[in-house]
């Protein structure tokens, strides 16, 4: 009786990293990158070159940042990292408008945020995936980001006055009833505010000058999510006020990279460098780069300041440590995974 083959599971896709290490040049590159040397994959087609990102994943003392060209590869790369690795990548996005279109409610702004604050606390993600476009384009540095917050406990006295002044100063915009990002309101001795990093608004309750209770609420329903001993505010233009300056004429604020937030033992990916090159070209050249803004080359030089893959379909001439795929067929994995049954892999063994 003929049998029928088990289609694929997740968890037998993520068995392809095991398998994958197989591959020529997988063990050389893999010492190389921990020796803090550089290295690439080639004839990484499809999804091929996110299964080679997560097995080297696996030996990653801790991040790995990938770097790719399109915005419209971001989705798939999250995807198939996931798919392959078991973890979901966190995505750093780049500014899509103009300076100064958009404020602190937009969504850019939160996850930019939150992914640099998680960052700066040394709880890196596994993999973060990002374009070009986004290293281009500057962050505030760790002393500006760490003076742009106010730390506030149940208990403590602070003037509510001067902390609606010092909301209104840091780009708050002041509202009856608080529903986005970058907005707070105050009725009496109440002030709900909502921190573009922050998962969901706070209350804070005074008693004259003293701060008696601080809960985090539903900005659609009210109510209340718990008590907390502390809130943290960040100021909603400490990361905004960075790009107002790229294109314009007053001096910039101290910037930095994304990877100045990246641990010291991160790897980086860089899949085709030439694609990131000419989009960064062409990114640069749609914005006019004006003060602030990095340079391609200078983009290029914070990722190589770490262990750094080099990921194309196309071999090409290198005297670095080399992973050689052979892809007989990959399309990129949508969907329920179990139904993926067309794709073939195949590994040269190590020599």
């Amino acid at each position: 009786m003929p049998t029928t083959a088990t289609p694929p599971t997740a968890d037998s896709l993520r068995d392809l990293t095991r398998l994958l290490q197989a591959a020529e040049g997988f063990r050389a590159l893999a010492d190389a990158l921990r020796a803090g040397r550089s290295g690439s994959v080639d004839g990484a087609w499809g999804s091929s070159g996110a299964l080679a990102t997560a097995a080297l994943g696996q030996h990653a003392p801790r991040a790995v940042l990938v770097a790719v060209a399109h915005p419209r590869d971001v989705d798939g790369w999250v995807s198939d990292l996931h798919t392959f690795s078991g973890e979901r990548p966190a995505v750093f996005p780049a500014w899509d408008s103009s300076p100064g279109e958009s404020g602190a409610a937009d969504e850019t702004a939160t996850q930019r945020l939150r992914l640099l604050k998680q960052m700066g606390r040394g709880e890196a993600p596994r993999f973060v995936v990002t374009t070009m476009q986004a290293l281009l384009q500057p962050v505030p540095d760790r002393e500006r980001l760490n003076q742009g917050r106010k730390v506030l406990r149940a208990g403590e006295q602070v003037d509510p006055d001067e902390l609606a002044r010092w909301l209104v100063d840091h780009a708050y915009q002041r509202v009856d009833a608080v529903e986005l990002p970058g907005e707070f309101s105050r009725r009496g001795g109440i002030l709900d505010v909502y921190p573009p990093d922050a998962e969901a608004p706070y209350r804070l309750e005074f008693f004259g000058d003293e701060v008696e209770s601080i809960r985090q609420f539903s900005p659609e329903t009210q109510r209340s999510l718990g008590a907390l001993e502390r809130a943290e505010i960040t100021a909603a233009d400490v990361e905004r006020s960075t790009q107002y300056s790229v294109l314009r004429t007053q001096p910039p604020p101290p910037a930095g990279h994304l990877c100045d937030y990246l641990p010291a033992d991160a790897w980086t990916v860089l899949v085709e460098p030439d694609d990131l090159r000419e989009q960064a070209k062409h990114y640069l050249e749609r914005v006019s780069q004006g003060p602030g803004m990095f340079s391609v080359e200078g983009a290029f030089r914070q990722l190589l300041r770490f262990p750094s893959v080099t990921v194309t379909a196309l071999p090409g001439a290198t005297v670095e440590a080399t992973c050689h795929l052979r892809v007989e067929s990959v399309e990129r994995f949508t969907g329920d995974v179990t139904r993926v049954t067309s794709s073939r892999w195949s590994a040269s063994p190590a020599t």
